[in-house]
């Protein structure tokens, strides 16, 4: 019977443990997919910028890391 007892109390403390570190990893994984996401979308809008205007003169803005944060569009008038 207490060896039953102590098997029981195990599995309740594994239990616990496991969600809490389950719960950490999910609320850190659901930050950085929150970032890509952001980062996909803006993606997305410069491709479909680029196909919508696709003879425009274009070049990436890029940050310190060489990550594209935006497009740079040349224009020109003539007056």
């Amino acid at each position: 019977m207490e060896t039953a007892i102590f098997t029981f109390i195990g599995i309740l403390i594994g239990g616990v443990i496991t969600y809490f570190v389950s719960r950490h990893y999910y609320i850190k994984a659901g930050k950085e997919l929150v970032e890509e996401s952001k980062k996909l979308k803006l993606t997305s809008d410069l491709i479909l910028y680029k196909l919508q205007y696709p003879n425009t003169p274009t070049e990436l803005k890029r940050n310190e890391n060489g990550d594209v944060v935006g497009l740079i569009v040349n224009m020109s008038a003539k007056l």
